[in-house]
């Protein structure tokens, strides 16, 4: 009995997750890559939103695939003002250094971007995969599209690799990515004319954000409805905001005994997990710039305000601010009756109203923003 409390905390917050059995909610997400590969589509688009757990999808991923399937991951973050060869180089050698038994001499093939796709990546495949195929999960490869100078990086880099899949039986990849699709249209008319979708990440649904609550701590904790209604309605199924809270609610029932959950328990741990996670959350303001800023906090302080009022009519007038962070950031959305926008993740707009409320001098601002 004395052991109870000191049973470790099931729940992971502030780092990536590096397993794949601690890794829920992403099934579906999974399986459709599988399934894309199976039926020989050469090319997956994967599109994430950002702060969504990312790093813990693609640590993962190679676990799932089959021994049929080598899987080499590659991040372009820090390549935008690269060239292509130096880009392609770095590639080589990663495929040299995960695939194990390639020589000196066959990594030094790849010395041109022609050579890289013609006779390197043929050479890894052919000799020294055993019949496996070669899978190359290319991490934020919308980096290469935020530089005008050198945008065209990307689009070079597709059409090479489009070229090699469709000459390579064996040969296929994963291209994740954050921007809107809309940015990088020759994914789009890639998407158009093989007949795909883009395999969208965001929030879990709330099956999955079930199991991520309750899996972990089963035989420690049960939670009840109520517990696990109270977490779904502050973290909307964001998976790392959903293990901020239940890492506190283990923590405060292991401490006081309590092994039954309820949402006077959540409730009681709120406060503590908003100073807790204060980095992850800060991570929901620091991509944006003034006027979004503005604009995000001013949708937190009055999407639960009741009734009309000035700032409500300003956040309705927006056609530009507004219309662009629900598009493209995805944690805010017109609300359903076209009155306005509401932030998702009630959590996120609870610690935006608690630490960053606006001042009289910024409701003005918000009336000039747009």
């Amino acid at each position: 009995m004395n052991d109870y409390k000191y049973r470790p905390n099931p729940y992971i917050f502030g780092k990536p997750i590096y397993q794949k059995k601690q890794l829920f909610g992403r099934e579906n997400t999974v399986k459709r890559i599988q399934n894309n590969i199976k039926n020989n589509i050469k090319i997956t688009l994967l599109h994430i939103q950002r702060r969504i757990g990312k790093t813990s999808l693609i640590t993962c991923l190679p676990q799932f695939f089959t021994d049929d399937i080598k899987c080499v991951t590659f991040s372009f973050q820090g390549y935008k003002n690269r060239s292509i060869l130096e880009i392609l180089n770095n590639l080589a050698d990663e495929i040299a250094n995960t695939i194990d038994g390639v020589p000196r001499e066959v990594r030094e093939l790849a010395d041109s971007s022609e050579n890289f796709f013609r006779i390197f990546l043929p050479r890894i495949i052919n000799k020294y995969l055993s019949g496996k195929n070669l899978v190359l999960l290319l991490d934020e490869f919308d980096v290469l599209e935020e530089d005008q100078t050198t945008f065209i990086h990307g689009k070079y880099l597709f059409n090479e690799l489009k070229k090699a899949v469709n000459r390579e039986e064996k040969l296929f990849a994963i291209l994740v990515f954050g921007r809107p699709l809309k940015d990088m249209t020759y994914l789009g008319e890639l998407l158009q004319k093989e007949g795909q979708e883009t395999i969208e990440v965001g929030l879990l649904d709330k099956k999955s954000t079930h199991n991520l609550i309750v899996e972990p701590a089963k035989g420690t904790l049960e939670y009840e409805a109520d517990a696990i209604d109270a977490i779904w309605q502050l973290s909307a199924g964001h998976p790392s905001l959903t293990q901020l809270l239940c890492l506190y609610i283990f923590r405060f029932c292991i401490q006081k005994g309590i092994k039954k959950v309820t949402h006077t328990h959540v409730d009681s741990i709120l406060d503590e997990a908003m100073e807790g996670g204060k980095a992850a959350l800060k991570g929901f303001i620091e991509p944006l710039n003034e006027n979004e800023n503005l604009f995000f906090r001013a949708v937190a302080k009055a999407q639960n305000e009741v009734g009309e009022n000035r700032l409500k009519a300003n956040i309705k007038k927006s056609q530009s601010v507004g219309k662009r962070l629900a598009e493209e950031y995805g944690f805010l959305e017109e609300k359903e009756d076209g009155t306005g926008y509401k932030i998702k993740v009630e959590l996120v707009r609870r610690w935006l109203v608690k630490n960053y409320p606006l001042s009289d001098k910024e409701k003005l601002q918000v009336e000039k923003a747009i």
